[in-house]
Order: C-alpha cells, then sequence, then structure tokens
C-alpha cells in the first residue's frame, strides 16, 4: 500500500495488521483520484469510516488544503496517525461513528470519502445527515466505496453522477440535486 501520485508519491503506508480493517486498494484509489483529477487541488475533505488514512493521505499527496479523518476504531485512528507521523504532515483526526461526528460536525466539505465496512448497512443515514447539516458544498461529491454485490443506495437530495465496478468494490459518486424542491441551492 503506497502513496500513488503528488508530493509524497511512492511511499509506503503502514498497512494493517488484521483484516479488521480493509485498505481502499491502490487500484480503487487511482480509478478516483483519475476522475477527480485536478479538483482536488486545495479543496476539503473528509475521509470517513478512514482505516489506514490511504484516501485522505493521497489527497494530500496531491494537494488537498486539508484532511479530517473519522473512524470509530482505536486500532484506525493509531493507525492513521502513524501514518500521518511517517508523512510528516498534521491533521485532525478523529475518533467517533461515522454517524456522531455528522450530527456535530460544523464543517462544509468538499468531498467526503466513505468506505465503511462492506457489511454496513446505514450509508442512507449518511447521505441524510450529510444534507441535513449542509455538510458538502453545492460543488462537491461523496464518493462510496462499497461491495458491487450491495444494492445501490438512493437518497433523496443526491444524484448518482458516476458509478463503476471494480471486481468485488463498487465506486459510486454522489452529488448534491438542486432539482430537489425541497433543497436550497445555498446549502
Amino acid at each position: 500500500m503506497r502513496i500513488i501520485a503528488g508530493t509524497r508519491k511512492g511511499t509506503r503506508l503502514i498497512a494493517p495488521r488484521s483484516y479488521s480493517i480493509r485498505p481502499t486498494s491502490d487500484r480503487v484509489r487511482e480509478y478516483i483520484f483519475s476522475c477527480l483529477q485536478t479538483d482536488i487541488l486545495d479543496k476539503t475533505v473528509l475521509d470517513l469510516f478512514a482505516g489506514t488514512g490511504a484516501f485522505g493521505l493521497e489527497a494530500i499527496s496531491r494537494g488537498a488544503a486539508s484532511v479530517v479523518f473519522v473512524d470509530n476504531s482505536m486500532n484506525a485512528v493509531k493507525l492513521v496517525r502513524q501514518n500521518l507521523q511517517k508523512l510528516g504532515i498534521e491533521a485532525a483526526v478523529e475518533k467517533k461513528s461515522a454517524e456522531l461526528f455528522l450530527r456535530t460536525c460544523h464543517y462544509r466539505f468538499d468531498f467526503i470519502f466513505c468506505d465503511p465496512p462492506y457489511e454496513f448497512q446505514h450509508f442512507d443515514l449518511i447521505l441524510r445527515l450529510i444534507r441535513q447539516n449542509g455538510l458538502l458544498d453545492k460543488e462537491g461529491a461523496v464518493i462510496y466505496e462499497s461491495s458491487s454485490r450491495a444494492e445501490t443506495v438512493q437518497e433523496q437530495g443526491f444524484q448518482i453522477s458516476r458509478q463503476k465496478e471494480m471486481g468485488d468494490t463498487r465506486i459510486t459518486f454522489y452529488m448534491m440535486d438542486y432539482e430537489d424542491r425541497n433543497l436550497s441551492r445555498d446549502v
């Protein structure tokens, strides 16, 4: 597991020792960032269900202004902190459940990356909390990594702008749907 591109290209990240943390593969991260291209420059990113922090660290390497890492596992939080230290980067790392973080967060993000365990069943709640609390910039995207066998989540206020299956993984890009009459364009 390594940083694919940017200022820290090629840096090996500290990997988990157990199977309880499933890092986003290099191939999947490469696909996501090829979709984002230079859109990540100077943007704010939330790495929700951070695991090793590979996604957020890749975003920083490619020029993101800031990243917040959130995970409810102490092992994951330790891994993220170790990887940040290895790269000489300072960033916010919070040990909280995704739901608690989204309910109490007062920031707005350009990109929100969600890579929960594949058995996670509440991504609709995650999208709802993001929308209700105005956590996504109007030009931003929620990027969801899930099992390719899982049903695609549809949620009021979001439209799917891109979706791709890569082996056992599905990547879905959600954008705010401002055509929905119940949403303000100022979100």
